[in-house]
């Protein structure tokens, strides 16, 4: 099998929501001065100057302010999202004023009163004594349709500020990011100057609302001259021996021209150059290299040599060129590929017959599922499907289901159960809540594969709120894989009944890959009697019991990470059963001396798929939130909410008794309800050819926020 390295090692190279990443921005001494007039950013509408440019879906924007004139005691300047550039516009901004406070405020809607986290009304919002902490560099971030706000003193080590929800304000996927500075004087400029900024790359200013004054921006080395400045962007198109590198040109500083370039690497080796391009303007640029060395690590870089002599580079950036041959893996964003386990789905090729699901409901599904023959099932629509209590199931052999296929935001069913119980079956990017009404009593899963079942794939899959486990694999099944999936909330009454997973009796070769496990109080997973298993590199968070390992089992246990687990003396793995155990760790809190594993440890794995390689476990928890659940580049608030709680850490994990763990709901109306996202609708263009091909596309662009579908 293969594992498309190439976009995992890229994710991990420019990071992730949550993660302090200073990439993709010039490394040459460059100062940003930015002029801005106005009465102020405040009240129903703004007065400012704004650098800025527009940004589609997620964003991590830090930044130093290493300077503010004091103009007034609240002049201000800092990172701001905007939803337009109208004065009256929905807008976030992490702000710092003359003082060195930095501090949130936001208008909720267009026309709206601001409010920040150190008024009155917005004070509730408040993650920090007094809604502001002393800081000079400053970080925004968008991670779904969640705003996060943090600051620091070194530009490492951050504190978050707030946590502004959807609820509270919601912008649309496209926003307008940037630098943003006002006086607050009529009539006058405050200069604040700004360093190392990273996250997003301004190609445009101007003021915004009625300043008086007009504003201005300037790059600089502090010394009066300007510089030249070059980003570099990201590492596309790449092959086994050939990539196309991407940078951007954003100012020619005092010179009339300039040449770009690229410099390549294999890591730690010595830099080539591609051809140099010559400039008179800014804009984006990119070079194609060829001969390069197949499934290596290379770095890059942008370069700009301008007329009068000044040069910069852009920070390092980093891709792999993966050998994709002869894999049969469908590849994603992720780590680990469709056929990472022991399941494979060499049984695909292009004589399946095609199900076009073209509207979101139990029956139209219902009619694919239980089609008979080799079947790819697409769907032409989206929407929340209420199954009413009764359970759906893949029927026949042979059924591949691509919920990635689906306009945003995806297929989600509720109140019921998806079972696979033919062979050779996939199930990929859809996302089941389960929930009380919908029969969550003793036996009740979200999703499963049936008893006796042979080579099943659950790939990037949601599963929440079942009364007994979350995700199970069948009783005496054999070969089947979980791969990057999120697995949570199992409710917890009438009874403590709260599980992630339970590996059947018998089941033999299951591998569970790349997944979150979060308030699920046990099962993480259970191994039950004379079950064969690989848990690797996996997330447990919020929980009471980790592994239970019955009598005849065998597991191989390999770089996991357990989170957050409650006041707690039983061991992380426990039972009659065997385990080997590699690269694990226990945080937040730690073991603090209790035992990791009381069952009978192996000197070495009693079983591994042939081809897969572990992640670091030191990588796991940025790679695991990056790209676990059903469209982890679209997620819906269900899905981030917890995403953010184990990245965050959010859940109080001090309880003793795990029947009360406040984290843990009951039922469904507990943590916000049924979804209830609406949907869409869209054609698809499906080929007569290459299907596996154009699956993976269409999993890559709800894997991968710069992705497009085909």
């Amino acid at each position: 099998m293969t594992h498309n390295r190439r976009t995992f090692l890229r994710a991990i190279a420019a990071g992730s929501i949550g993660t302090v990443v200073f990439g993709n921005t010039a490394t040459a001494a460059t100062t940003t001065t930015i002029e801005g007039g106005g009465g102020d950013i405040w009240n129903q509408a703004d007065e400012f100057h704004y650098y800025y440019e527009e940004i589609d879906g997620d964003f991590d924007v830090t930044v130093h302010n290493t300077s503010l004139e004091n103009t007034d005691s609240w002049a201000k300047a800092g990172i701001m999202v905007r939803q337009t550039l109208n004065a009256d516009a929905e807008n976030a901004m992490v702000r710092r004023r003359p003082n060195g406070e930095a501090s949130l405020q936001w208008r909720s809607d267009n026309g709206n009163t601001t409010v920040s986290t150190t008024s009155d009304d917005g004070s509730g919002e408040s993650e920090v004594s007094g809604g502001s902490i002393a800081a000079d560099w400053l970080r925004l971030t968008r991670s779904g349709d969640t705003i996060s706000a943090y600051g620091s003193t070194d530009g490492s080590n951050w504190t978050r500020i707030a946590n502004i929800a959807p609820s509270e304000i919601d912008f649309a996927d496209s926003a307008y990011v940037g630098l943003a500075v006002t006086s607050h004087s009529t009539g006058t400029l405050c200069a604040a100057e700004f360093e190392s900024l990273s996250g997003i790359s301004p190609g445009s200013n101007g003021d915004i609302g009625d300043v008086d004054v007009a504003g201005s921006v300037s790059t600089g080395d502090g010394g009066g001259d300007t510089d030249a400045v070059v980003t570099t962007g990201s590492a596309t198109s790449v092959g086994d021996t050939s990539v196309t590198l991407n940078g951007s040109l954003n100012s020619l500083g005092g010179a009339s021209s300039a040449e770009v370039y690229f410099e390549y690497r294999e890591s730690g080796g010595s830099w080539n150059a591609t051809g140099a391009q010559t400039r008179s303007s800014t804009g984006s640029y990119s070079a194609t290299v060829s001969d390069l060395v197949t499934n290596t690590d290379y770095d890059f870089r942008a370069v700009v040599n301008a007329s009068d002599g000044d040069t910069a580079t852009g920070s390092i950036a980093s891709f792999n060129t993966s050998d994709d041959s002869g894999g049969g893996g469908t590849g994603s964003g992720s780590y680990f590929d469709l056929d990472a386990g022991f399941a494979d789905s060499s049984w695909f090729d292009d004589s399946v017959t095609v199900h076009r699901v073209q509207e979101a409901t139990e029956g139209a599904v219902r009619s694919a599922f239980e089609a008979s023959g080799p079947r790819l099932v697409v769907f032409e629509a989206s929407g929340v499907i209420d199954l009413g209590g009764s359970d759906l199931s893949i029927t026949n052999d042979q059924c591949w289901v691509a919920g990635q296929t689906a306009p945003s935001p995806g297929i989600t069913f509720i109140n019921g159960m998806i079972q696979v119980e033919g062979n050779d079956c996939v199930v990929q990017h859809i996302r089941i809540f389960r929930g009380e009404d919908g029969g969550a009593a003793e036996g009740a899963d979200p999703m499963n594969n049936a008893d006796g079942t042979s080579n099943v794939i659950f790939d990037h899959c949601t599963a929440y709120w079942g009364r007994d486990e979350n995700l199970s694999v069948g009783y005496d099944s054999n070969n089947t894989t979980i791969t990057n999936s999120l697995i949570a909330e199992g409710l917890d009454e009438p009874e403590e009944n709260s599980n992630g997973s339970l590996v059947g009796d018998g089941a033999q070769n299951v591998a569970i890959l790349g997944s979150v496990y979060a308030a699920n109080n046990d099962r993480n997973p259970r191994l039950k009697d004379n079950t064969q298993s690989v848990v690797a590199n996996n997330i447990v968070y919020y929980f009471d019991k980790a592994i239970m390992i019955s009598s005849g089992a065998q597991s191989s246990v390999v770089g996991n990470s357990y989170i957050g687990r409650f006041d707690w003396s039983d061991a992380i793995i426990k039972g009659d059963g065997s385990v080997s155990i590699e690269d694990n760790y226990v945080t937040d809190p730690g073991l603090n001396g209790r035992t990791f594993c009381s069952a009978s440890q192996l000197g070495s794995r009693p079983l591994w798929p042939s081809g897969l390689t572990a992640m670091s476990s030191g990588d796991v928890e940025s790679h695991n939130l990056s790209y676990a659940g059903a469209r982890p580049a679209d997620r819906i608030s269900h899905e981030q909410r917890v995403i953010d709680n184990v990245r965050n850490r959010s859940l109080d994990t001090s309880v003793s008794d795990p029947a009360n763990a406040p984290g843990i709901p009951g039922n469904e109306g507990e943590v916000g309800g049924y979804p209830n996202h609406g949907g869409n609708t869209h054609s698809l263009s499906v080929p007569s050819s290459n299907l596996r091909d154009w699956i993976e596309q269409w999993a890559l662009a709800v894997e991968e926020p710069d992705a497009n579908p085909p």
